[in-house]
């Protein structure tokens, strides 16, 4: 995971001369299969369904723009999430 971000940095610091973004999200706790095993926390954690996820990850990528390109940012709240 951690060779992935970094790979979307140095990918990010590459594109930004042909001005091409590059945005790194993190999706948030999402009610999913692979979470199920959390599922007696998903309430007090705020996991929220897939749905609501997805509709959270879609409103972050239409904010990505040159001013946020290479930055993490944390789909639950919109904010960026410093390495």
């Amino acid at each position: 995971k951690s060779a992935a971000n970094m790979g979307s940095v140095l990918l990010s610091q590459e594109f930004k001369k042909h001005n091409i973004p590059v945005g790194i999200l993190h999706p948030g706790f999402n009610k999913t299969a692979m979470t199920a095993k959390y599922a007696e926390i998903w309430e007090v954690e705020g996991a929220v369904d897939a749905s609501v996820g997805a509709m959270r990850v879609f409103h972050e990528i239409s904010k990505i723009n040159m001013d946020t390109t290479g930055k993490f940012v944390n789909c639950e709240d919109g904010l960026e999430i410093p390495w």
